[in-house]
């Protein structure tokens, strides 16, 4: 277990969940210019990269350019590098490495934009349109730096079809469906994106260029790396900003629990959980924004497909409201979630990352909340989820979704959101607050 949260239960057994039972409470090659062998250096593709894109996530936009990272990371960085260029080369032999270690912390999210130059090189497009066809599969980083390695060693005469094939072949492509993204005009419109996006900033064609955050950056190492920091420094601002200008305001709903006593109380909603599963129950002591109070907590675990799947139920907890001046806004369990996700989940010393904002489905009823990523704890494994709140009969309630190992995220969360999509929330009349009832609780 890697959280807070499940910290505090190792000294009391999982209660076995019933199985499946219910618990109340995704030939030829065609418009890759053609060249010679006889004219060309060897088809043979160089030894691969010495930049290791192992494990990282892979993802392409809407209209089809290749992201590095967790969408949940808080900064982004767009990267336009020209296949035709030397610069553009040396960038991706010299600074790539050093942002490829970020996003495998989390900290970034890399697009890069593919362009062309027109420096004399007359296979690039077909480099640039294999490359976004290797995006289709996810596998468009580790490509594209064989393609800048290879424009290093061999120049304008780096891309001939022939190498560009074997390079396909010997990165575990699907060369059939490469072939029908190749026939398509699915990687030149990518490309007709990417410059059109280039050709709109106030840089005058500048290649190679690197963004983060709107920011413009130097291209070595040192600066990119400070220019992130900045960034996420700024964001870690914006949050606390946030969060600190959140008040608390007292539900009108008191559970007695006595804290940490491994006694805790079932949530009022029936879930069925799948086979193997296990849940266990108890109160969180936490310190909250204006005082220390109880929060009962439930922990529902087991296997998912390509590791275990862990959620991590708060509920029956306080709002926080957050104000500006005079004037007060509504509750927000999207602020809830993010506030709680720091103070009760994540281990302490986690190098966290959020998204924005999204809509979420819990028991088919909406709920609110965002994904997130948590690497580089003190004495955890990497982890990545989302979490997501409602509002049901007068009960707050945040569940937060996670995976082990990192990765099982990727072909796992169909499964956790299969066990949210059981739940079954029940009106069961709580105890209103009095003096006593309330003091109790916040004791």
């Amino acid at each position: 277990m890697r959280l807070k949260i499940p910290a505090l239960l190792t000294g009391f057994a999982l209660l076995a969940a019933a199985c499946s039972g219910s618990t109340p409470a995704a030939s030829p090659v065609p418009n890759v210019p053609p060249t010679e062998a006889a004219a060309s250096p060897s088809a043979t593709p160089l030894p691969p990269t010495t930049i290791d894109f192992a494990g990282l996530h892979e993802s392409i936009t809407g209209a089809g350019l290749p992201r590095l990272g967790y969408d949940n990371a808080p900064v982004t960085v767009a990267l336009y590098l020209a296949l035709d260029d030397p610069e553009s080369a040396q960038f991706a032999a010299a600074s790539l490495p050093a942002l490829v270690d970020r996003a495998r912390g989390a900290e970034i999210l890399i697009t890069t934009l593919p362009l062309l130059r027109g420096t004399g090189s007359t296979d690039a497009r077909g480099a640039a349109r294999a490359a976004l066809c290797a995006a289709e599969q996810n596998a468009f980083y580790p490509y594209f730096a064989q393609l800048m390695s290879w424009y290093t060693e061999y120049g304008d005469a780096a891309y001939p079809g022939s190498r560009l094939v074997d390079g396909i072949r010997t990165s575990g492509i699907d060369q059939n469906l490469w072939n029908q993204c190749m026939a398509s005009s699915r990687p030149d419109l990518a490309l007709d994106e990417a410059a059109r996006l280039h050709a709109a900033l106030p840089y005058e064609g500048e290649v190679p260029l690197a963004i983060i955050d709107s920011q413009r950056s130097l291209l070595d190492a040192e600066s990119l790396n400070f220019t992130i920091d900045l960034a996420i420094t700024a964001f870690n601002e914006s949050l606390n900003s946030a969060l600190n200008a959140a008040t608390p305001e007292v539900t009108e709903v008191v559970i007695n629990v006595d804290p940490l006593t491994g006694e805790g109380v079932s949530p009022p909603f029936g879930i069925t959980l799948p086979e193997d599963w296990r849940v266990a129950y108890d109160t969180l002591l936490v310190s909250d924004l204006d005082a220390t109070r109880t929060i009962p907590v439930a922990i529902y675990s087991g296997p998912i497909t390509g590791g275990a799947g862990s959620i991590v139920l708060l509920w029956a907890f306080p709002n926080v409201v957050a104000t500006t001046g005079a004037a007060t806004l509504t509750t927000d369990l999207w602020l809830d979630g993010l506030r709680l996700l720091r103070l009760a989940v994540l281990e302490d010393g986690c190098n966290v990352g959020t998204d924005l904002r999204r809509d979420y489905s819990i028991g088919g009823l909406a709920a609110v909340g965002t994904s997130f990523a948590a690497v580089d704890c003190p004495q955890t494994p990497d982890t990545r989820g989302w979490f997501a709140g409602i509002n049901q009969f007068g009960l707050n309630y945040v569940f937060f979704m996670y995976a082990d190992p990192i990765e099982a995220m990727d072909t796992g969360e169909d499964d956790l959101q299969a066990v949210l999509d059981s739940i079954i929330f029940q009106n069961i009349p709580m105890a209103s607050p009095t003096p006593e009832t309330t003091a109790q609780a916040d004791s």
